[in-house]
Order: structure tokens, then sequence, then C-alpha cells
């Protein structure tokens, strides 16, 4: 069985290749914004926050600190308290805590201090600019500092980093720093304007990370020096500073600036992806930029036996359904992801969402056809996204016929004249009227232009002849 699709993530919002491939055609930052985001505008924040905190790493049993660069110091109650201690550059030391009490180990293995400590240890570089690494988090820091803290006398540890506002950004990891300009700006401003507007409305002591905004992508992915310090991290730093303080705005108002890898050509809707209430600004829109030559997802298939694909929908729904027969009911929302479909096995039929057949069969989005290929691919691409996607999603597989190919899509079809090297978009009653005499295998042939509108009449030129519509009426002449 073979799923077809395109994109990666969720879709809502701005897509990262997207982004790229728009740059690359010479969008601006502030036009592709306000493409992914509906009725939105760019403006300057008025009240951003001084400082983020970042949850770096929640639950930790053990705590590793390696000195990159500098003398880390380590410090008490808070990033001005006494030091207990620096990391010489090289060294690695440990951080345990249990019974209430920090353990800091040095790198021979003796106490910090020659005691355990109460009182939470603060991590900070200044005014030696030091760097830390953080194995646990796979990343390496050198802005603000870092505190240890827990939520309850017996938990384990969690760190945060507090970091001013504008430097948190410098280490947001979303998005390669050799990217187009624009398409980095455009990051960089979503990444502002989704954190400022989560700490707005939730404050920055959340319950489990006692911070803002956490640094994976359940937030968005936060790799701190590690991404300033990558070649090309420069160009990311500058395209942070390019637009200092920008975000967006809907109606004056932050706005939930979603962000996702790939949309497959084709935004989702916030409604469409999780429920709830739909927002006016994450409504879905055509993607022409998604199908970059460079994005790895803008197409893909996955192919699976039908008994591995009947194991693992009974995995996900706890039932034993038995090897796959097929998908039945599939019902798709406004960005042609699947919502919800019934899958039936040799034992039984199952009724799931779009996002457990995702997780069950580790595809990369839900924008996915199962059996037949209908992404739209070259020879097609090109020209539907130059259309904004109006032909709709395609209703067909791309499918070669004598001297082109053809893909249907609701009203109409896409046709591709071999003998021309072009593509033509036929729809309505020309559409119809061709389609009714045979269409390339009849004395037409394949298109040679669009559909033409003179006023109320419509027309399109064929190989050997015209098709005319108009008063309610088509006719057929010969070239």
């Amino acid at each position: 069985m073979t799923f077809s699709g395109g994109g990666f993530g969720h879709g809502v919002g701005l897509s990262q290749w997207g982004a790229y491939g728009l740059a690359r055609r010479g969008w601006g930052q502030a036009r592709i914004l306000r493409h992914y985001y509906v009725g939105t505008q760019v403006r300057r924040a008025q009240h951003p926050p001084a400082r983020i905190r970042v949850g770096i790493a929640q639950g930790r049993r053990v705590i590793h600190l390696q000195a990159e660069r500098g003398r880390v110091q380590v410090r008490l109650r808070g990033p001005r308290g006494p030091i207990i201690g620096r990391i010489p550059r090289g060294a690695t030391w440990s951080v345990t805590r249990s019974n209430g009490r920090y353990r800091i180990v040095n790198g021979t293995g003796r106490l910090v201090g020659g005691k355990t400590w109460q009182t939470r240890p603060v991590l900070r570089y200044a005014p030696h600019h030091a760097v830390v690494r953080i194995p646990e988090t796979g990343y390496a820091y050198n802005r603000g500092y870092i505190v240890f803290g827990v939520g309850c006398a017996s938990c384990a540890m969690h760190l945060v980093a507090v970091v001013p506002a504008e430097q948190y950004l410098y280490g947001i990891g979303e998005v390669p720093a050799n990217w187009p300009m624009a398409a980095m700006e455009a990051q960089a401003v979503a990444a502002r304007t989704y954190a400022f507007e989560k700490i707005a409305r939730l404050g920055q002591h959340q319950a489990g990370c006692d911070c803002g905004v956490v640094s994976t992508t359940q937030d968005q992915v936060y790799a701190g020096w590690t991404k300033e310090a990558e070649p090309d991290g420069g160009r990311w730093v500058a395209a942070v500073r390019r637009t200092t303080r920008q975000v967006v705005l809907y109606h004056g108002s932050l706005i939930e600036a979603f962000f996702s890898s790939s949309s497959g050509g084709h935004t989702e809707s916030n409604a469409g992806a999780w429920g709830g209430t739909p927002l006016p600004y994450l409504r879905p829109v055509c993607d022409p930029g998604d199908f970059a030559r460079a994005n790895p997802s803008r197409a893909w298939s996955v192919r699976l036996s039908d008994s591995t694909v009947g194991a693992r929908i009974s995995r996900a729904t706890g039932r034993r359904l038995g090897a796959a027969v097929r998908f039945v009911g599939t019902r798709r929302d406004g960005g042609g992801r699947i919502r919800q479909t019934t899958f039936v096995g040799r034992r039984g039929r199952a009724t799931i969402s779009g996002a457990t057949l995702e997780s069950a069969l580790g595809l990369r989005s839900t924008l996915v056809w199962i059996g037949g290929n209908r992404n739209v691919l070259p020879p097609f691409r090109t020209r539907y996204d130059r259309l904004n996607c109006s032909p709709g999603f395609a209703t067909t597989v791309q499918m070669r016929v004598r001297g082109g190919r053809v893909q249907r899509f609701p009203g109409g079809a896409m046709y591709f004249n071999g003998r021309r090297g072009r593509v033509f978009w036929l729809h309505g009653p020309v559409y119809v009227k061709y389609r009714r005499h045979g269409e390339w295998r009849g004395w037409l042939g394949l298109p040679r232009s669009d559909v033409i509108h003179r006023g109320r009449r419509s027309f399109a030129r064929f190989e050997r002849g015209t098709v005319r519509c108009g008063g309610g009426d088509c006719r057929l002449s010969r070239r």
C-alpha cells in the first residue's frame, strides 16, 4: 500500500520552505508574512518583554556542564549572587539533586565548596564571555544566564535560560543560516511574535518548566550559542537585527504565529489541524513557494505492506483489525489534509483521525493520498502555483496520454501538450464540451491555449480546432 503526500508538519501558518521559495522569487519578509498570516500587518512591538525565560531541560536527574570557552561562573541566589566556583575551560562538572540539596562535583570528583547546597545554582558567563555546553540539551550557551530549578521538593531538576528578548532570537535554530535573507527575516519575525504572544497570554512561569517558552518544537527550537557559532550564523543574527522588535499584528494584537517546515503546497487552518475556534489570520492559503527544488518534503511517498499497515493501525487503536484491505470514507479539510478516514482490515474496521494515521504510519503530514499519487508534480506544478492553486486539489493521478499528460481537478483539468512544451488549464463549459468530444482522443487533439474569456463568451484553441461557448451553447470549429 502506497501513501503519497506533500509537506512536513501541521502546515498551519508560515511554511518555512514556502518562505524560502518565495524569497528566491524576490518576495520581501513583510509580503511573505502577510501571505501566510491573512489580513495582518508587520509592526514594531510596543511593550516587548525585557527577557525571556527559556526552558532548556526538564526532569533531569543529572546535568553536565562543559566549559568550552572562558571560565563559566557558578553562583548562588541569582546572577549577581556569590560565586562558589568557576569551571575551567575544557573541564566538565556535574550537578545532581537529592533531599532538596544540590551536589556539584568538579572534574576531579570533589564537591565544589566542599559541601552540598540548598540554594539553587545559577550559571553565568559575564564578564568573560564564556561558553558552556550542556550535553543533556545538545547545545552550548553564552547569553544571559541559566537557572537551576525544580517544581517540588522531591522533583528532578529543570534548567531555564534567562535571555534578553532580542538575544533569545539569535539562538533560534529553526532554519539554516545560509537561506535567502528575506526568508530568515520572515522566520525571525514569526519566532519573535510567537514568543511574545505566548508570554503575554500565559506568563513566564508556566507549570512544568517555570518558563515562558520551551526550547523544543513544542514551541520553537532554541539552540543558543550553537546557532550563532555555526557556519553563516552571523547571517542569521543579521536577519534578527534587521527586524528588531518587528512582530505580526492582527487588528493591533499579537497573533499566534504558528509555523511548520513545509505545507506541501497549501497551508492549513488552525481549526482544521487541531479543532477549536478558527482564527481569521490562520486560514488555508496556496503556498506557491513550497515546491522549491531544495525542499526534501515537497513530495514524498511511503510504501508499506498491508500487514504492516494493519499492525500499526491496530496498535494505534488498541484493536485487532488485521492486514489492510482499503481505506474508505476519507474526509479532508480546507487545506486538503485528511481529517478522518476509515481503515478496513481483514478482521475489522476503525474510523481514525488524520493525525492518528500520520503518527501510526510515520508519515510526514496528513496531506496524503492513499493508493494513487495525486500530488501536483512537474510538468504541471509551476503552472498550478502561478494559478494560485485555483484548480483545487487533484482528483486523479497525473496520467500519460497520446502526445502529453493530463491531471483532473474539480471542474477542470490541466493538460501538458508535449509538442508545444506547455501546460494549459481548461475548465467550465469549454472543458465540458471538450470532454464530450473525446478530449485528446478526438479530432480536436490536445489544447494549445487556456480558456480565453471575452465578455460573456469563452473559447479555447486546440491542435485541430476551437471550442467556443456563449449564450448557453458551445460550438466546435475546425482550424
